[in-house]
């Protein structure tokens, strides 16, 4: 069960949970007691390579995979199939160059840096989403897929982990999702979640658009018969029937209801939360810079954020896999076109630009990535898919991802593809090596353990930072 910030009714009537189970309170109970894991140890710094510690991160998340070759990694010397009917353009980066499918990124180049050769093994949407957001593999992938729910034996998602080895103030969300979480089909996608780490590191779900003109967060607004004291007494009440009342559910996903309630209350008193959730503080020029869709509200949303102290916001490009999203397997170039590449472009170097105007992109990581890639040849099966005519089916074996502030050198790029950008040719970079990046920025060590819920010690990664992007 995903929380929504706006279900205000259900904050405020309790007598909609139901009982725990004894050995789920007993599984609860080992997670308080749990020891600490150590500091973790920094990683050492190669000569001339800036020492990190970004404060918050903001993920772009471009579901459904966009296509290498269209983006950052262009082929123009490859046959027409593989470089299709977009073209070189140069950047602010002499040596560096993109498609002109992202004309407004080229003028951000030197605050980024693109890492041309990402690749895993898996191929299907589901479990590709949640190794990009955990940064491992799943042992088997197609188990994944066909869940309907997160786990909580899942791996937490990398902001979970940040979360429990980096405390932020109690007032704000340490994790926020925008606009909502996604979807494959009736399947919710795994890896959102803090999984063995617990309820309490989960995520806030918006479950709201932002670029509704009526959008507003109900949340935040006491009703009219509900002042401050009175607030807090049905908090009280909520403390004890939450000593009782709560249940898990028949697939084995855990019910975190009293986990968000209270979430829910710290942002009903918190004035600095309300604000932050206030698109209407912007000024129209900005907001219109960012673009009136729903990519460019969730991305300005997300600024707002961090720079109110959430310490890391995901944003999805799209929230169901099969309405609009990436996953092009037909009418690829004209949805690319038309569709995908003009908010993308639009959004992100919105963002860049935002951010190092206020004086923020030292301190916040952008990462924009999606679960994989695209076939570079033209109507082949490399998946489950069989529809691919018009269209590329997934393609885990390259891609590319891009990386800004947080320390990150802006201005390079780190590995190669082949000359159909098929697999990478130098400095192969796998996903769980990009979860490392992500922690070193954050100041935490790869290499650190913690306690899951049943108080096991586990590693938070298996990869090792690409030290090149510092």
């Amino acid at each position: 069960m995903f929380p929504f910030i706006h279900e205000r009714r259900r904050f405020l009537q309790f007598g909609c949970v139901s009982l725990w189970t004894p050995a789920l309170m007993d599984v609860l109970a080992a997670e308080s007691v749990a020891r600490a894991p150590s500091p973790p140890t920094p990683l050492p710094q190669g000569e001339g390579r800036r020492r990190t510690s970004a404060r918050a991160c903001i993920l772009l998340f471009q579901l459904g995979g966009p296509y290498q070759a269209d983006t950052f990694d262009p082929k123009p010397d490859a046959i027409e199939e593989v470089r299709g009917p977009f073209r070189p353009i140069a950047t602010r980066v002499p040596g560096i160059r993109m498609t002109d499918a992202l004309p407004r990124l080229a003028q951000h180049a030197d605050k980024f840096a693109i890492v041309r050769s990402v690749h895993h093994t898996i191929r299907c949407h589901n479990p590709a989403i949640y190794c990009s957001l955990v940064g491992r593999e799943a042992t088997d992938p197609m188990a994944v897929s066909n869940r309907t729910a997160a786990q909580r034996t899942d791996h937490p998602h990398f902001a979970s982990v940040v979360g429990r080895l980096r405390p932020h103030a109690p007032s704000m969300p340490q994790h926020v999702i925008i606009p909502n979480v996604t979807n494959n089909g009736p399947s919710k996608s795994p890896g959102l979640l803090a999984g063995y780490l617990g309820a309490q590191y989960d995520p806030f779900v918006l479950g709201a658009d932002p670029s509704d003109p009526d959008f507003r967060i109900d949340s935040f607004a006491l009703p009219e018969d509900v002042n401050r004291p009175r607030l807090a007494a049905r908090q009280t009440l909520l403390e004890r029937l939450d000593g009782t009342q709560r249940r898990v559910e028949a697939s084995g996903a855990l019910g975190t209801m009293g986990t968000h309630y209270q979430s829910a209350f710290n942002l009903l008193t918190s004035a600095r939360a309300k604000e932050a959730f206030d698109l209407n503080r912007e000024p129209a020029r900005l907001r219109d810079r960012y673009g009136r869709h729903i990519q460019g509200q969730s991305t300005l949303l997300a600024r707002r954020l961090v720079e109110a102290g959430v310490p890391f916001v995901s944003v999805f490009s799209h929230t169901d896999v099969d309405r609009g999203s990436w996953d092009t397997h037909n009418s690829h170039y004209a949805r690319v076109t038309n569709e995908l590449a003009p908010p993308a472009d639009q959004s992100f170097s919105a963002l860049l630009e935002d951010l190092h105007e206020r004086g923020l992109l030292d301190d916040v990581l952008v990462l924009w990535m999606g679960e994989f890639g695209r076939t570079p040849r033209m109507g082949v099966n490399f998946s489950n898919n069989t529809n691919n005519v018009g269209g590329r089916d997934h393609w885990c074996n390259c891609y590319s991802v891009v990386l800004a502030g947080g320390g990150v050198r802006g201005g390079r790029v780190v590995g190669s593809s082949d000359q159909v950008a098929g697999y990478p040719r130098e400095r192969p970079v796998h996903i769980s090596d990009l979860t490392a990046t992500l922690f070193h920025v954050f100041g935490v060590d790869p290499r650190s353990q913690l306690y899951d819920i049943q108080g096991q010690l586990r590693f938070i990664c298996e990869g090792n930072p690409v030290l090149e992007l510092f």
